[in-house]
């Protein structure tokens, strides 16, 4: 039996999992793709461009809502479609930064990118949309925006996955700092990165060095946020439940899930064996060997 089957065994929140994918572009599997599979969760969706919003529109399931339109500070703006639908953005590119990247071929006349004037709406705006425990945002630099005009949406939100950026690559878009800065003020803290991607920094001995090798600039990478209270006491029932789903499958954080198991055999609402079970579904490396260690850790 796997760890999320064992969960999901174990587990009985009164409703779904609800996650909000805000910038849902189908570029691969989004990592809450086993819990939807297992029905666990519903899916509520943000993807302004035409194309990959079709694309949604025509694989999703009955568990999947998606919206046509882009969340951000209301008002008139410019979606930048770029040939590479990962790069599209409301922010244009910022030229002096892809010079210092080596990147300029980002923005190539080859490559010409489209300009879409579009509306931008807040995240509490949206009608029909209910509260939200597990937030993911890839937005190429409007992801403070999602946090900043979606306070009532996101206020029992016990987990926040974004990308980060570490070196600004559209012109006035917030970098790590900015956006870890926003999070915090509205109530989440840093739990972990779940990867970092770095670039070469350009010189005149590109010939000279294996560029995989060579990355010494951090660009960007994603990062996951949790609720910041006193203890998981301060969660309710429903929170823990859906946080120890999203801990196992989204961000693979098993102590997290083994500390929601806790709380809850401590308030008499799951087994007592129910932590004991899902340890014994952890690959071999993250187990016990022994009592003694167990004791020591």
């Amino acid at each position: 039996m796997s760890r999320l089957e064992v969960l999901s065994r174990h587990l009985a929140p009164s409703r779904a999992m609800r996650i909000c994918d805000v910038g849902a572009n189908p570029l691969g599997a989004p990592p809450y793709q086993p819990l939807l599979e297992a029905a666990l969760c519903e899916v509520y969706g943000f993807e302004p461009h035409a194309e990959a919003f079709a694309k949604l529109q025509q694989t999703k399931s009955d568990r999947e809502t998606y919206f046509p339109v882009a969340i951000g500070r209301p008002g008139e703006r410019v979606l930048h479609v770029h040939p590479n639908s990962g790069f599209t953005s409301l922010f244009p590119f910022d030229a002096r930064a892809l010079v210092q990247l080596g990147k300029e071929k980002w923005k190539s006349p080859r490559r010409p990118i489209e300009t879409v004037p579009m509306r931008t709406i807040g995240l509490d705006e949206v009608t029909g949309l209910p509260g939200i425990d597990v937030l993911k945002m890839d937005l190429q630099g409007a992801e403070g925006e999602v946090i900043e005009t979606g306070q009532r949406t996101l206020s029992d939100t016990v987990a926040v996955l974004t990308e980060v950026r570490f070196h600004r690559i559209y012109d006035g878009e917030p970098v790590f700092g900015d956006l870890d800065a926003m999070l915090r003020v509205n109530g989440f803290k840093l739990h972990k990165f779940l990867f970092t991607k770095s670039v070469m920094l350009p010189h005149r001995h590109e010939d000279l060095v294996h560029r995989p090798a060579m990355t010494s600039q951090l660009l960007d990478g994603d990062a996951v946020y949790l609720r910041d209270v006193p203890g998981p006491d301060a969660l309710s029932d429903d929170q823990l439940a859906h946080l120890a789903l999203a801990a196992d499958t989204v961000f693979d954080s098993p102590d997290i899930a083994l500390q929601a198991l806790g709380t809850l055999a401590d308030r008499g609402r799951v087994a007592a064996g129910a932590a004991p079970a899902y340890a014994d579904t952890l690959e071999p490396r993250r187990k016990a060997r022994n009592k003694r260690s167990t004791q020591q850790a």
